[in-house]
């Protein structure tokens, strides 16, 4: 995500204490948006089957979002954090796509969904990874099956290191050493950040991998400590493939405004597609569907060429062939020691013919207890939402300037 500063507007005072986690309100807040995630992952996951639209998975995601936020702090901002992207095999991440860009599951699909919320700004983002079931009976065994065991176990070294004191280059090196045990590689491009209120990527990033150029005397330069009172969106993202990507043939579907630019519109479609995004979505970022005609699409590009919007395309990896995995959660690191805001879900039946070597660092870590969730997540009410109750798109288009 874009590493957005905190606005003038938003002293720096108030900011670090908003962002204390020694403030019970902030931490309850904290953990109302996880319950949200908590209770919704699940529903979106529990559609994934042959033949379902990637497309109905994502609007599914998006207006459970939406219909839970907005019964909570009416006066208070709140909604999604993340739009819900669903993103199949060898996509990597932010597939959220419109339905003309629309893909229909297949059995052995491997499905990553990533969505998230905020509650006046406190954000708990997460992602699973599911396998599209040809035989529920019976395991996802190769490729699949060896990707989907090493991101979970890396995820889960990961989490459990995340304490203060440990360096982000111990943590990205367990990374990396749990998926080559499991023939795979860390994608370039993919990492964990701590989060703050309003701020989605707001300080240094855990690598999933070294940069290649990196060399061992630059090291120190980039690494640090973990440290106490933070939140984290925990993400560990492996392939079958190299770890190299490039952009798919798709334009992005994911968007972000940039609070620090500013400049005078004057195509109409720019200035609607921005009063949109101003009034819905603020700093976090958004799909291109949730923008209410073709006509506020449009702006986008107007937008983007003014930087007042960044794009998150939706990369791959080099081979149609790769397998991308990944798990994601919201962690709080307190002084002692990591704990689960978001809770991790039931893996898929896979069998890899793969494992982690006794006596390695990897499984040394792995022998410590579980990482707890910081209280038991509280069910959500029920809502009124659909699932492939898809949004009537506007063909209005204006590009009259005014």
């Amino acid at each position: 995500m874009s590493n957005m500063e905190v606005s003038m507007a938003y002293p720096a005072s108030k900011f670090e204490a908003d962002n204390s986690l020694t403030n019970p309100d902030v931490v309850e807040k904290y953990q109302l948006a996880a319950d949200i995630v908590n209770g919704i992952l699940p529903l979106v996951v529990a559609k994934v089957d042959t033949g379902i639209s990637v497309c109905d998975l994502c609007q599914y995601g998006d207006d459970l979002m939406k219909a839970h936020t907005e019964k909570m702090f009416k006066n208070s901002e709140r909604g999604i954090a993340v739009p819900t992207c669903v993103s199949v095999n060898n996509i990597v991440q932010n597939f959220s796509p419109l339905s003309e860009n629309d893909i229909n599951l297949k059995p052995g699909d491997v499905v990553k969904i990533e969505l998230g919320v905020h509650v006046d700004g406190y954000i708990a983002t997460a992602a699973h990874t599911i396998v599209v079931p040809s035989n529920p009976q019976e395991p996802t065994t190769g490729k699949a099956a060896d990707v989907i065991a090493a991101t979970h176990y890396a995820y889960e070294t990961a989490l459990r290191m995340l304490r203060p004191g440990i360096k982000a280059s111990e943590i990205t090196r367990v990374i990396t050493e749990i998926a080559a045990y499991f023939r795979c590689q860390p994608v370039e491009g993919t990492f964990s950040s701590p989060m703050k209120r309003f701020v989605l990527r707001a300080g240094k990033d855990i690598e999933n991998r070294f940069l290649e150029e990196l060399i061992i005397q630059d090291l120190e330069k980039y690494d640090f400590e973990i440290e106490a009172n933070q939140v984290y969106q925990l993400n560990v993202v492996l392939t079958t493939g190299d770890g190299s990507v490039k952009n798919t043939e798709y334009k992005p579907f994911v968007y972000q405004r940039d609070v620090n630019k500013s400049y005078q519109l004057k195509m109409k479609s720019a200035r609607q597609a921005y009063a949109e995004i101003n009034a819905n979505h603020t700093v976090f970022p958004f799909a291109t569907r949730s923008l209410s005609s073709n006509t506020a699409r449009l702006g986008l590009t107007s937008l983007l060429e003014h930087k007042l919007v960044t794009a998150y395309s939706a990369m791959r990896t080099k081979l149609n062939s790769d397998l991308v995995a990944q798990f994601k959660g919201t962690i709080m690191v307190t002084a002692e020691g990591p704990v689960r805001n978001t809770r991790a879900l039931q893996l898929p039946f896979v069998h890899s013919l793969f494992c982690i070597p006794q006596t390695t660092t990897a499984a040394t870590v792995l022998s410590t207890p579980e990482v707890n969730e910081i209280r038991q997540a509280k069910p959500l009410a029920a809502v009124d939402v659909t699932f492939g109750d898809r949004r009537v798109e506007k063909e209005d288009v204006d590009m009259d300037m005014e």
